[in-house]
Parts: C-alpha cells; structure tokens; sequence
C-alpha cells in the first residue's frame, strides 16, 4: 500500500486544559514535507503566530517522527523537536538519538504538537490512544540522571523518555532535553520551552504496527550497509567522534581559549587512543537501529558528589568547547564538564562558548575577581566547574552568563561585545569557519543561527581565496542534510557510506512514491524558504546573516594563521548574493513570490 509508513495523525495537547485532540494530516501535505523538520517546519510556520514569547503558553513544542521510523531501515534512531526558540526568538529545530519518536509513531502519530502551561508539573504519557498526564511534582527540581528511571516507571517495559533537567526548570536558554539521559537535543533552549509549561518530561510506549510499501528493499538497503561497516576499519569506528579534535587541530578549525585561535598547541592530551585506553569503560550507548554505536562512556568523578564514579559520555563538540575553547587539556574536567550539563540539562557547545567567553572577559580586566568570586584565566578546570554550576544554579555572575553571550554582552557592557562569538544570538559550535574556506556562510545563513549541521562547503581548503565558487556546493549539501533530518536518518551515515541514492531509494521503498534529486533538492529549498519566511515574518534580513566580529580577525597560530574567514567582506557579500540567488530570495534575502509558487508553498503565505 502507498504511504502506509505515515500513520497520518497529529496528537494536540493543551497542558492549560489538560486536553488532547487527533487531528489527520492530508497526503498531499506528507508528500510535500516527509517527516521531521520537514513536517515540523510546515506546521509551526503555518500555526505560530508573529511575535509570540517562546516562554509563553502559545508557543508550540512539535514532537516529530519520520516515515522510516521502526521500519528495518539504516541509522533511523533519531527524531526531532520545532520550536520558537527562546534563545534567538527564530525558528528552532534540534535532532535527537532515542526512541521516543519511534514510540509516538508506534502509538499511530506522526507529530505531536504541545501548547499551553500546566498549573503544576507534568509528564506527558503517550500510549497508544491512552494520554495520560502524570503529577511530576516529586521530579521538579531532580536531575536528568535521577528523573529519567522515575519517570520510566510510569509506562513500564518498552518505554521511551525524554526528560529536562534543573536548567530546563529555570528557563535557562542553554536548557536542553535529554532522551534516555545519553541523547540531547541541543541549541536553542529547547529545555527552557518545557520547563515554561511546567513539563518535565515525554513517556512514548506504543504498540502498533508500522508498514512500508516495500520492506524487502528497505531490508536490502539495511543489510547492504550494515555489511559494509562491519568490514569498514575507520576511526569513527573505534572512537566515535573523539577522533576528531585532531584532525580538526591540523585544519586551524579547533575552538582555542574563545575562538582566539583554531590551533591547540596542547591537543595531544586529548588524543583518542589515550583517552579511551585510560578512562574508557568499554560501553556504548546506541540509537535503535544503529550499527554505528558512536556514542563513548569515560569514567569520572561524579563533580556533584565527589565520593561517587560515574560514566561521562563526551564527543567532539563537547571536547572542542568544553577543552580547547577553555585552554584545559585535562580530559577529566571535560568529562565533570560533561556530567554537570548533562544532569542540570544544559547545551555543552552554549554552556562552553558562555564560559569560554567569560574567560576572555577575565583575561581582558571587564570582569574582575571580585565579579566573579574567584580568578577565572583560561586552563582553570576547577574554576570552569564552579562556573559551570554557578550558571546551572543561576548564582551570582551565573545569573547574568546564564542568558548567553549575546545578552550577557549587553548587559556587562565596556567593549564585552567583542568578545561575544555568536551568530544570531546563538553561541557557536567546535569549528572555526577560518580554517574552512566557505564555511563562515553556512553559519551566517543557518536558519537556527551558528550550526554545524548546516551543509558545508566541498572543500577542506583554506580560506585564501574567493569561496563564491563553493556556495552551490553548500547548498547541495544543506538539502541533503535537510532531507536526512526529515528522515530522522542520523547525519552520521556518511561514515556508512549512506549516500543519498540509498535515502531516495528508502523514501521511496517506504512511501510507494517516487522521489528522485531534483525533486529532493527542491524539497530542501522549499523547508530552507519556509524556515527563511518564519525568520522573516520575525524580523530577520541580510544585516542578520552576519559572522561575530572574532572571525573576521586573522588566526593567531597553526596552519590557517593570518588567514580570517573570507578574504575579504566583499567576498563574503558576494557568496551571500549568490546564496540568495540560488535559493530564490531577494537581495535583503526575503523570498520572492515567484519562487514560493515554484516551490508550491506560496499558499501558506
């Protein structure tokens, strides 16, 4: 049967009621969108009014799934969160490992939408046909670490949690959800929105069936590739992607004491081998569905119980922002770092761009000893754990740094802004855009702000020429990436490879339709245009597509010094104008009226 992947429902919650509602969701609209970000995108632009306060009870938490979910298709344990996002007020939307997406769809929903505040602290149960809202009054104010088994225990076996911690609680725009505690759905402040409708957290056990229209193929495509790592020898294989900082160190793309520089003289202490041969316990902790199994656990002491041994599940970002960024080459304050996020439920990437900052902010004499509590120079893990926690408890200099660097500039003030790397109010990941030539425009054009999960340019060169060449290139890469977050297939699958012939082909295998390239390049301009119509309809333009001031500096050190972003800001202008020809968009970057009828949205407008 055609389309038979889709359950074709949306599940509405209003937590002010305590009430729900089953919407269908036409064909032609899952056609047009497919799943995830792509679903996600046309509901929230279609059903979030201008100008609402991400922290209020008429912001929308979508809840998505994809239509290879629970089907026996490669890497699809992931699923995806749309919001306003708190931190930006832009469009936001974040992929998570996990099987709560698979569980909603298991219990015949496609999306979840979530509005409204509960009076008192929530946890929203999903089974089936059977909604349930659970008191979560005994879990407000608990970690991630203690709450999730709690929260487990109000479905029992096959169930799936998603939960925020304390920073959720308090509104912090760094808060973020985690899904069975090793899965996060960073950026943006996702953790805020639930907390300001007073949910705590999502239990999904679902027990329908999900058909495909061709699941011998989709068995075919699985079993191809799942064949093909096994006989794979890549790093990512054995390291996940803590094989990266030194790689990323030879391209000048490795965060150093605030993106100072992209060259870590002292990354060797944070090699690999080294660190898993000695503080490796040996165990993964996997998406469904997942030959990869990326994800490493270290041993640490527990940083809020110093008594207790603990697993800390570190990766690239996390020790590019929470290491380098930070001047600490000690791998062990990483993973206290680490721990301390993921319990109080907070962005490592912000969390280390915020004290990264606030570190250079000492370094320069704007804040003071006095300010702060304690001397705060780069390489000071144990201070950078007592940072950590101040922002997390909202104490003292934590209350101001808690906000981001953006409105934390603001706030402090003497030149602070200078100091602030962000694009669009969003702190930014472990890859300096001065060592990648083009890669400065993807953070610049991003629709969520600074993100790595944005298509680059295809090339590792540096950045000493013109990158107007390259910007066809990004684009192609966005839409793919923008097709693999609608799939809910994990951005990973390159290391398969997973190329996208394979994902058209499953698409294909799963719906009964027939998508090729063209039409999935055009799928990715039609979410990227409707991302770009959101952030318009809140006030974006070509002034906000825009690097911080630290990328327009020339590297201090390593292989990319002397060398900024573009080679110069024409050249940056230039690759924008291209940008926005490609997509469609005027020369402000507004989307004109012809290509939102090519795109076949112009009647959302």
């Amino acid at each position: 049967m055609v389309r038979e992947c889709w359950k074709k429902k949306i599940l509405r919650i209003d937590l002010s009621e305590k009430s729900t509602k089953v919407d269908k969701i036409p064909t032609d609209i899952l056609d047009k969108f497919i799943g995830g970000k792509g679903i996600g995108t046309y509901f929230i632009y279609k059903e979030l009014k201008e100008g609402i306060n991400p922290l209020g009870p008429d912001n929308i938490l979508y809840l998505l799934s994809g239509p290879l979910q629970g089907l026996p298709a490669p890497n699809v344990g992931r699923w995806s969160i749309v919001t306003k996002s708190p931190k930006t007020g832009l469009y936001l939307d974040s992929h998570i490992g996990g099987a709560v997406g698979r569980e909603v769809k298991r219990s015949g929903y496609d999306v979840v939408a979530i509005k409204g505040r509960a009076d008192k602290p929530v946890a929203l149960v999903i089974e089936d046909d059977l909604i349930r809202f659970e008191s979560a009054q005994h879990l407000w104010g608990l970690g991630v670490y203690e709450a999730t088994p709690k929260l487990h225990e109000m479905s029992g076996s096959g169930s799936s949690v998603y939960a925020i911690g304390p920073a959720g609680e308090r509104l912090l725009t760094n808060a973020v959800g985690c899904c069975e505690i090793a899965h996060q759905s960073g950026r943006g402040g996702i953790g805020a929105v639930l907390g300001s409708k007073n949910l705590k957290g999502v239990v999904a056990n679902g027990t329908q069936k999900i058909s495909a229209h061709d699941v011998d193929t989709i068995r075919e495509i699985n079993a191809r590739l799942a064949k093909g790592w096994k006989e794979r020898d890549v790093p990512f294989k054995r390291y996940g992607t803590t094989f990266l900082p030194e790689i990323s160190n030879e391209l000048g793309q490795y965060p150093t004491r605030n993106f100072r520089s992209g060259y870590f003289e002292e990354v060797d202490a944070l090699n690999a081998e080294k660190i898993k041969e000695k503080y490796g316990l040996g165990n993964h902790h996997s998406c469904p569905h997942c030959v990869m199994r990326c994800t490493h656990a270290f041993e640490t002491e527990n940083p809020l119980n110093p008594a207790e041994k603990v697993e800390s599940m570190v990766e690239y970002e996390t020790l590019g922002l929470m290491g380098s960024n930070l001047g600490i080459s000690d791998p062990r304050f990483v993973f206290k770092l680490n721990y301390i996020c993921d319990d109080y439920g907070m962005d490592t990437i912000s969390t280390g761009g915020i004290i990264g900052f606030a570190m250079e902010l000492y370094e320069q004499g704007i804040l003071t000893e006095d300010d702060i509590g304690f001397k705060l120079p780069f390489g000071n893990g144990d201070n950078a754990l007592k940072l950590a926690k101040m922002i997390a408890e909202v104490e003292g200099i934590g209350e101001i740094l808690s906000k981001g660097v953006e409105t934390a500039a603001e706030e402090i003030g003497n030149g602070s802004e200078n100091y602030a790397v962000h694009v669009k109010g969003l702190e930014v990941p472990a890859w300096d855009p001065r060592g990648r030539r083009g890669m400065g425009l993807s953070y610049a054009t991003a629709d969520i702000g600074a993100s790595h999960l944005r298509g680059w340019p295809a090339t590792t060169e540096a950045p000493n020429e013109s990158a107007v060449d390259l910007v066809e290139s990004m684009v192609d890469a966005r839409n793919e990436k923008i097709l693999t977050d609608s799939l809910e297939v994990c951005h990973f699958t390159y290391h398969l490879p997973m190329p996208l012939d394979d994902k058209i082909d499953a698409l294909n295998a799963a719906t009964g339709l027939k998508y090729d390239r063209a039409s999935i390049m055009e799928f990715g301009r039609r979410i990227e245009t409707l991302t770009r119509l959101f952030n318009v309809r809140e006030g974006i333009n070509r002034e906000n597509d825009i690097l911080p001031k630290r990328f327009w500096e020339p590297e201090i050190s390593g292989p990319r010094e002397g060398m900024a972003s573009f080679v110069s800001r024409e050249d940056f202008e230039k690759s924008l104008d291209r940008y926005y020809e490609i997509q469609g968009w005027n020369d402000n970057g507004v989307p004109t009226d012809e290509s939102l009828r090519e795109l076949g949205i112009a009647g959302l407008v």
